[in-house]
C-alpha cells in the first residue's frame, strides 16, 4: 500500500465533489418523497409547519460535541504509545476531511479510512502501523456503539425501561455478544500473532489487518493513557443520539432513552453497510422506519429524521468538502510534526 489515497490524487477533483453532492441531494429527495407519499403529503406538511425550530440549536450543539469528540479520538490514536501530538486544530481538520471523503468516495466509511491512513503515512508512520491504527480507532467507535445498542436492547426486552418486541431487540442481544466473543477469541495472546498476518493474498491480508486492528482496540481499552480516547468515542455517540432526541422534540415527540438508542442504532447500521455517498437515502429511510417501529407516526418520524440529517449530514458537508480539498496542506503540516512541534 502506498501513502496516497486510492488513485494518484490525495483529494478528489471539483467535478467529483459536485457530482457527489448533486447525487446525494437527488437521492435523499427521492427517498423523502417516497416516504412522504406513504405518510400522506398533507400530514408531512402539517408536521413541518408545526415543527419548533428552537430545538435546532440543541441539534447544532449536539453535533458540534460529536464532531469534536471524533477529532479527539483521531488525536488520541495518533499520539498513542509515543506518536506525535497533532493538536486539536489539526486533528479537527483531518476529521473534517475524512467526513468529506466519506461523502465523495462511497461505501461503508472507506473514504474516511483512506483519508486518515494517508495522513498517518504523511506523518511518518510505517505502512502497517498506520493502517492498524486507522482500522483500530474506527473499530473502537463501533465497540462503544455495539455495547450501547446491546444495553438498550436488554433494557427494553426485559421491560425495565421501554417496551419493544423481540424483532427489534433480539438481533442486538445476539449479534453483539457473538461479535465481542469472536473478537476476544482471535485476539488472544499467542493466537493473534498467527492470525494477524499481513502477507499473502488480498483476502488474507485484509483479514490480517482487520484482526490486527481489533487487537489494537484490545490493547487500548485497559490502557489508562488511552482513557480519554475511549471516553471520546462514547461522547461521539452521545452527541448523535442527543441530536436525534432534539429533532424528535422539535416535532413534539419523545421516546424512552433505550428505544431512542435502538432507533438510532438501526439507522446507523444502514450507514455501516456498503452504500454510496455515506449511506444517504438508506440511512434516512432506515431511521424513519425505525422510529415508526417504536411508536412515532410516520409523518412526524420523517420530519424528525429530516431535521436530524440536516445537522448530522448536511451541515458538516460543506466544511468537510473544503477540508478534503485542503487535505494536502494538512498533510504537509503532519509531515513536519516531528521536526517542529510548534506547527501543531
Amino acid at each position: 500500500m502506498t501513502d496516497e489515497l486510492p488513485g494518484s490524487r490525495p483529494t478528489p477533483r471539483a467535478w467529483q465533489l459536485a457530482a457527489g453532492v448533486v447525487a446525494a441531494v437527488l437521492l435523499v429527495v427521492g427517498v423523502g418523497l417516497l416516504i412522504a407519499r406513504a405518510a400522506g403529503f398533507s400530514e408531512v406538511r402539517d408536521a413541518i409547519e408545526k415543527a419548533d425550530s428552537t430545538w435546532f440549536a440543541a441539534c447544532l450543539v449536539a453535533q458540534v460535541v460529536a464532531l469534536a469528540a471524533y477529532a479527539d479520538v483521531f488525536r488520541g490514536a495518533f499520539r498513542w504509545r509515543g506518536g506525535p501530538d497533532p493538536g486539536f486544530r489539526l486533528s479537527a481538520e483531518v476529521m473534517l476531511a475524512s467526513v468529506g471523503a466519506t461523502r465523495v468516495f462511497a461505501a461503508g466509511g472507506v473514504g474516511a479510512i483512506a483519508a486518515t491512513y494517508w495522513c498517518f503515512r504523511r506523518a511518518g508512520f510505517a505502512t502497517d502501523d498506520a493502517l492498524v491504527r486507522v482500522l483500530g480507532f474506527n473499530t473502537l467507535f463501533y465497540v462503544s456503539f455495539g455495547i450501547g445498542a446491546w444495553v438498550a436492547a436488554l433494557l427494553t426486552a426485559s421491560g425495565a425501561w421501554g417496551e419493544e418486541s423481540l424483532a427489534l431487540t433480539l438481533p442486538w442481544l445476539l449479534l453483539v455478544p457473538v461479535c465481542c466473543g469472536a473478537a476476544a477469541f482471535v485476539t488472544q495472546p499467542g493466537r493473534v500473532e498467527r492470525l494477524a498476518v499481513t502477507t499473502g493474498s488480498l483476502p488474507r491480508r485484509a483479514l490480517g489487518y482487520a484482526i490486527a486492528g481489533t487487537a489494537w482496540v484490545r490493547a487500548v481499552l485497559p490502557d489508562p493513557t488511552a482513557r480519554r480516547m475511549v471516553v471520546s468515542t462514547v461522547l461521539y455517540w452521545v452527541g448523535n443520539v442527543a441530536c436525534l432526541w432534539a429533532s424528535l422534540r422539535s416535532v413534539g415527540e419523545s421516546l424512552p432513552l433505550p428505544e431512542l438508542v435502538l432507533a438510532f442504532a438501526l439507522g446507523q447500521a444502514a450507514m455501516i453497510l456498503p452504500l454510496p455517498l455515506g449511506g444517504v437515502g438508506g440511512v434516512d429511510a432506515a431511521m424513519t422506519y425505525a422510529l415508526t417501529a417504536v411508536g412515532i407516526p410516520l409523518a412526524l418520524a420523517l420530519v424528525a429524521v429530516g431535521v436530524y440529517r440536516l445537522f448530522a449530514f448536511w451541515a458538516p458537508t460543506i466544511p468537510a468538502l473544503v477540508a478534503l480539498v485542503l487535505l494536502p496542506h494538512a498533510g504537509n503540516r503532519l509531515g513536519l510534526l516531528r521536526a517542529d512541534p510548534s506547527l501543531r
